[in-house]
């Protein structure tokens, strides 16, 4: 009997209908086409950062790994961009801005408990 790989999750749920920060909940808003919404506060997107800097890259340990500690910035989001049809880019007040959140990504972001 093969092996079978785990679903692969459909177009709805990894395809934002829009998307924002709320600055007072010190969080990014998702609201995705199967109707769910995420609400993904700074400090797990930050420490999230998918970028080589932040989470390491060829055996080399990331940001977060070596300092776990958030700095003054690196919670504070300036602003998002959408990137192409698949991600968007997180841009911090620290000037932090190389990590791109693919939209799967995301949605585990804000699936995943604290």
């Amino acid at each position: 009997m093969a092996a079978s790989s785990p679903p692969s999750p459909s177009i709805d749920s990894t395809t934002p209908r829009r998307f924002g920060y709320d600055e007072v909940a010190r969080a990014l808003l998702v609201e995705w086409m199967d109707g769910q919404g995420q609400v993904i506060p700074f400090t797990k997107l930050r420490r999230s950062c998918p970028c080589a800097l932040c989470s390491g890259e060829l055996g080399r340990p990331g940001r977060f790994q070596l300092d776990p500690d958030l700095h003054p910035g690196e919670d504070e989001l300036a602003d998002i961009q959408l990137v192409g049809n698949y991600g968007l880019k997180a841009i911090w007040g620290d000037g932090h801005d190389t990590g791109i959140y693919r939209f799967e990504l995301l949605r585990q972001i804000g699936e995943a408990g604290d």
